[in-house]
This record gives structure tokens, C-alpha cells and sequence, in this order.
């Protein structure tokens, strides 16, 4: 009953464990007369070899004469414990001989994990209480073993990492590796090294300089860029080679060899200027092609597949199919860079075929005959419309820049270049005057020339532009006052015999020309006629006037008459005056047309009637601004000439007495201020004494 009771004791605290040792505290059995040597035990097991350590042999006496039968308790040994025998007959230590039971790891040692275990092994003699013997055992996990893979596959130390580099191209390589330890976390350091070429740098770019690879997940990556300036010069077939080392544990090393191979780029063609040229019955055309991936035999690196250019070419009932340009006589291809190919197509094949026939196209094909490359092609269009290439101010003759659309302003003088404006023209052909008014279609041959500005759909006209002059590859003309009215991206449409520049040369494909309207912008003219260098200027000595030059210098504190186009709307705005005062005198365009009786002076000659000796042409009220030199002159006047068509102006300006003397002192002339600023091209001069 006195058992029982502490049993239920025992269960009603809900500890097993203080249970059973309040309830043997709590027996009136015996203490056990069994004696263990040793009487604790200490195992091992490897999971490296999967195998344990050396058995222990516990030897077991008694304090009984007569000896004492003991049972080993299963429900106290382990499942990773075994232990033979598992009963026997205790005896006296003398005279022996003792018992010996032997305790070993098994083989279920091999599913726990690495650690410390223990048990307690419980031998029991009928009567007594029980012998204890303390087991522990020591799972040894093997080290830890980093295993590295790249794309999924796992790597091997020291073996080689493939890459490669396109030619000219601006995405680099890079990989990635990916890193697992085989137990224990690992702690890991990288270092790079470069083998060729030699650099003062090290090339080689891992994310990282250290971390921790674990044995779960999907691993630690290790991404390895290259430093991109290293191909800034590397020719096609030219190998980096490098290497990165993993270190970790005690000194042990992972390394991966890297090498990254130059690839030649397929060719690429993205552009050709002209995309549409005029035919030809004799000679060649030369168009640039702009791309990518181009090159040459005698480039460095394209040697293997360098660049062939083939064209496709005439009539329909004779298509000629791949034609090597180089192999056609007069045919050439000219690669100053990778980026640029300069292509001679004659008007004719040795068939003789046109190859330049207006209504047909030609289809170039660039290709540098790599494995699966398919040939980039463009179209040239070849057509008898007109054909607008630029338009560009009459003084300044400066290009816009690439993908920007060139600026006009009222009045201002433009030159257009192209091609077809008057194929029966075999001379230049001058626009004649009607009462003092330039007109806005020139008639050469019988044919009629106009250039029209139309709103950005290209159907809608703004205004023709009266023309001064005209070949078959150049007008002169003057943009029209109302452009200041109209919508950014205008297209400047030449029409010759009411065939536009903008209509189609082939299904659906046409090529507009567009351009801007702004307030001014002036250019000065030279007298090189090349926007560049010695001012178009004059000079007075009384009635004597002669053209500044490095043999005519103006003086500091002389008056020079500055000649330019692009200042735009002129603001005077007096109808009369009864003395000469600049800019109160000046007469408003409207009322001077209005003197004329004409509608508009969209180009009119300037007559010195109409003003009268107390008038000035029309001017501006705020005058531009002009730097002789650097320093700044004083503006006596700035307006349109009398005698000349309305658009060329005229700055009288003090040469600044703080001039220094130069054959080439820069000239600047500005109107506007702050944001609203425009200046003259650079690049032009003046003669200072």
C-alpha cells in the first residue's frame, strides 16, 4: 500500500522522472551489491567511415559470497548500444572469475546526427535495487567539405569555367557559382588572380570577399564579374584566362579557373545614309552604312570572317540575286570601324544591268559568315522624286545634330541640299524678281520648282517659301514669315512638276523631312562661303567701302557692317518720322508692306522709296548683342537692308576699343536673353588692327 500510494503521488505531479526516484527513495530494498568496473562508459562512432569506436569491457563483482544473478535491463539500453551478454552471475572479486559484459556503438549510430548521447544501463539483482552504469557516446561528424556547381552542375577544384565576350559589344560576362558545405556551416574567403593578359589590375570582380556556405537551401552564391575596361581593347580570338580561389577550414582551397573567350559579333546594320538616292545613267553613289560587328581582312581579330557586303538589285524580270559588291567593277566597301561601312555602288553591273534605276531598290546585305549568322539587310531606294537630304541656315551651314530636327525662323535664309529639285537643269538657275518680290515657284525649262513648309502631316501647307536660286542638288530660299504660327516638326516638302520630296518611292515607304520653328537663329555669313572663318563684313571710309580682311583690318573705335541671316521678326514699329534715329525711325514690316502694296514681305526686296530719307528698314528695338574678340561692341543698328531681299541683316557695330589686334578675333552676335538666348555659329572672325 505504502508503494502504491507514491505512485499515484507520482502520477498526479506528472514528472516521470522525480517519480521514479521518489519512489525508490521510498523502497525498502536493499542498496545493490553489484560493483561496475569502470563504472562509466564512454563510446564513439564516425559518421566519416560510418563505424564505431573500441568497445569498453565493464567488469562486473559482487559483494555476496555466494554470488548474485543479474539481468541487464532492455528498456534501458538504446537502440545504438549493444551490449553482450545481457545476463549473468555475478562472483566475488576473489576468487573470481569476474563477469564482463562489453559495450559498443552499433550501427544505428549511424542515423543520429553529430553530438553527445547518453543512457543509463540499468543491471538488476532480484531483491536489491538496481546498478547504474552511465553511458555516453560521442558521434563524430566528418569535416565539413565545400562542393561548388555553376549552372547546376557541380565543379570540380581546378577545373575551367567557360565565357565568352562579343566583340564590340557593351553587355560583359559574368557567372555564378553556388556554394554548400557537406555538414557544418563554412566559413569561406575569396581571392582572384589574373594569368593573362597581365594588368596593373586585377580584372576579376567576385561580389563578394568572404561569407558562409551552409548545408541546406539552395546554397550561397558567389557571382564573379570582370571589370569592363579590359575590353575595351581586345581584338576577336584573344583569351583572358584567371582564376578564383575559395579558401576555408584549415587551409583547405577550392580553386576555379576562368577564361573568357573574344567572339566575333555577327554583323549588324541598323542605318544607311542616304536611304534614298537618285538615279544614275553613269558613276557610282557612295551611302554609309552604320551598324555594328563590321570588319576587314586587315582588321585586327576579323582575319577568319571578315565582312561581305552583297547586293540585290534590278528589274523585276531580271532580279539579280547576291551580288558580291566588291566582285561588281567600280564596287567598293570601305570599314573604318566597327560601327561604319562606306559603300561605292556603280550605276551598272558588268551585264550590263542597272543598278541604279530609278522605281527599284537595293538590298544590302552585310554578313561575317559565322556558324548560323544570318546576313543583317538594309534597303537604298532609288527614285527620281525629289529628294531633301538638309536644310541648314544660308550663313551658319551647320548640320543638326543627329536626331535632332534642324531650327528655322521667319525670313531666315536657308540653303536645302539634295538631289532631283531640277533634273533638266544644267545650270543654275536664278529667280527672277516681280515687282521687287522674289516668287515661290521657279520655273526652269518649262518645269515648276516650289518648296513648301506643312504642318507636321505633311498635306497640310503652311506657306511656300519664295526662292532665290536653284541646281538640281541646291535651292536657296527663304523661310516664310507664318512659320512662327505653325507646330513644331514642319516638313519641308520640294515639289518639281508636282512630284513631292515626301511622297512614296515605294509601298508605304516615304521620307519626310521635318524641322522646327524657333524666333532666330542667326548665322553670320563668311566669305568663304563656308560658315566658317573671315566675316562677310564691311567697312566705310566715307563713301568708300571695302570688305574687312587680313589685308583690311578695322580699327578699334571703327564702325563694321556685320552681315547675317536668322535674327528672325524685326519689332519696329513706326509708320513715319521726320528725322533718322535707330531704332525710333525704323519701319514696321507691315507698313512697309503696306508701302509696296504687297501682301506680306515674304521675299521682298527692300526699296529705299518706300522709306524715304527720314525711314530706316525695318529693324529691332532691342538690339542683338556682338563680342568682338571677347569684348563687347556697340550696336549702331540691326535690321534688314535696304536694296536687299528681307531676311538679310545688317549689324553696324563700334569695333570695342579693348580689341587686340588679330587676323582671327572670334565674332559673336546674340539675340535674346536668358533661356530665349540664341548665338551665331562658332568658328567665325574678324581682322583687328
Amino acid at each position: 500500500m505504502f508503494r502504491l500510494s507514491a505512485k499515484k503521488i507520482c502520477l498526479a505531479a506528472s514528472a516521470l522522472l522525480l517519480c521514479a526516484g521518489f519512489a525508490q527513495a521510498q523502497t525498502s530494498e536493499p542498496g545493490t551489491p553489484l560493483t561496475a568496473a569502470p563504472t562509466s562508459v564512454s563510446l564513439t562512432y564516425s559518421l566519416a567511415n560510418d563505424s564505431p569506436g573500441a568497445a569498453v569491457s565493464v567488469t562486473i563483482t559482487t559483494a555476496a559470497t555466494a554470488g548474485n544473478a543479474f539481468v541487464i535491463a532492455p528498456s534501458s539500453v538504446p537502440s545504438w548500444l549493444s551490449l553482450n551478454p545481457m545476463t549473468g552471475t555475478a562472483v566475488p572479486a576473489k576468487p573470481g572469475p569476474a563477469v564482463t559484459v562489453s559495450f559498443v556503438a552499433n550501427g544505428a549510430a549511424a542515423t543520429l546526427g553529430a553530438g553527445t548521447y547518453l543512457a543509463n544501463v540499468h543491471l538488476s539483482v532480484s531483491g536489491y535495487q538496481d546498478l547504474v552504469v552511465n553511458v555516453s557516446l560521442a558521434v563524430n561528424a566528418p569535416a565539413s567539405v565545400l562542393s561548388v556547381s555553376n549552372g547546376g552542375s557541380p565543379i570540380t577544384s581546378g577545373s575551367a569555367i567557360d565565357l565568352s565576350y562579343t566583340y564590340g559589344s557593351s553587355t560583359y560576362p559574368s557567372t555564378t557559382l553556388t556554394l554548400l558545405s557537406s555538414n557544418d556551416p563554412i566559413s569561406f574567403t575569396v581571392t582572384s588572380a589574373v594569368s593573362a593578359p597581365p594588368a596593373t589590375v586585377d580584372w576579376i570582380q567576385p561580389n563578394v570577399a568572404s561569407g558562409i556556405a551552409y548545408n541546406y537551401g539552395s546554397g550561397t552564391s558567389l557571382t564573379i564579374n570582370f571589370l569592363s575596361d579590359i575590353f575595351a581593347n581586345a581584338i576577336v580570338g584573344q583569351t583572358f584566362t584567371g582564376s578564383v580561389t575559395l579558401s576555408y577550414g584549415s587551409g583547405q582551397t577550392f580553386v576555379v579557373d576562368l577564361q573568357i573567350t573574344v567572339a566575333e559579333p555577327p554583323a549588324v546594320v541598323s542605318s544607311v545614309s542616304p536611304q534614298e538616292v537618285a538615279a544614275q545613267t553613269s558613276g557610282a553613289v557612295t551611302v554609309v552604312v552604320k551598324g555594328s560587328g563590321f570588319g576587314l581582312s586587315t582588321s585586327a581579330g576579323f582575319s577568319a570572317n571578315p565582312s561581305v557586303v552583297s547586293i540585290t538589285y534590278g528589274p523585276s524580270s531580271g532580279l539579280v540575286s547576291g551580288a558580291m559588291l566588291t566582285s561588281i567593277t567600280g564596287g567598293t566597301v570601305s570599314i573604318p570601324n566597327q560601327d561604319t561601312m562606306i559603300l561605292t555602288i556603280p550605276f551598272e553591273d558588268a551585264t550590263p544591268v542597272a543598278i541604279l534605276a530609278a522605281g527599284q531598290t537595293v538590298v544590302i546585305s552585310v554578313s561575317n559568315g559565322l556558324s548560323g549568322e544570318t546576313a543583317s539587310t538594309i534597303t537604298l531606294y532609288v527614285t527620281s522624286n525629289p529628294i531633301v537630304s538638309s536644310v541648314v541656315d544660308a550663313g551658319a551651314l551647320v548640320e543638326a545634330a543627329p536626331g535632332i530636327y534642324p531650327k528655322v525662323s521667319p525670313y531666315e535664309l536657308i540653303t536645302i541640299f539634295g538631289n532631283n529639285f531640277c533634273p533638266t537643269c544644267t545650270a543654275p538657275v536664278l529667280a527672277a524678281t516681280t515687282s521687287n518680290v522674289y516668287p515661290t515657284s521657279l520655273t526652269a525649262g518649262g518645269h515648276a520648282l516650289t518648296v513648301g513648309f506643312y504642318q507636321s502631316d505633311g498635306t497640310t501647307l503652311i506657306a511656300d517659301a519664295p526662292i532665290l536660286f536653284a541646281t538640281d542638288t541646291q535651292i536657296n530660299a527663304l523661310v516664310p514669315s507664318v512659320v512662327t504660327a505653325a507646330d513644331d516638326a514642319m516638313q519641308v516638302v520640294v515639289s518639281y512638276d508636282s512630284v513631292l520630296s515626301n511622297a512614296s518611292v515605294a509601298s508605304g515607304v516615304s521620307f519626310p523631312y521635318y524641322v522646327d520653328a524657333v524666333a532666330a537663329t542667326p548665322g553670320i555669313l563668311t566669305t568663304s562661303s563656308t560658315g566658317q572663318g573671315q566675316a562677310a563684313i564691311e567697312m566705310s571710309n566715307g563713301s568708300v567701302y571695302s570688305v574687312n580682311s587680313a589685308t583690311n583690318a578695322a580699327a578699334p573705335g571703327s564702325t563694321v557692317m556685320i552681315y547675317l541671316s536668322g535674327l528672325g521678326v524685326p519689332t519696329s514699329t513706326a509708320t513715319s518720322a521726320s528725322s533718322l534715329a535707330y531704332p525710333g525711325s525704323c519701319i514696321s514690316p507691315a507698313a512697309y508692306a503696306t508701302a509696296e502694296s504687297i501682301t506680306t514681305d515674304d521675299g521682298a526686296v527692300i526699296q529705299a522709296a518706300p522709306l524715304g530719307a527720314d525711314m530706316y528698314a525695318p529693324c529691332f528695338v532691342t538690339s542683338p548683342t556682338v563680342t568682338i574678340g571677347g569684348n563687347a561692341a556697340t550696336v549702331t543698328y540691326a535690321g534688314w537692308v535696304s536694296g536687299s531681299v528681307a531676311g538679310l541683316y545688317q549689324i553696324n557695330a563700334t569695333v570695342p576699343s579693348k580689341a587686340t589686334a588679330s587676323n582671327t578675333a572670334p565674332l559673336l552676335v546674340t539675340i535674346g536673353s536668358g533661356s530665349t538666348a540664341v548665338s551665331s555659329q562658332a568658328g567665325v572672325t574678324m581682322a583687328v588692327k
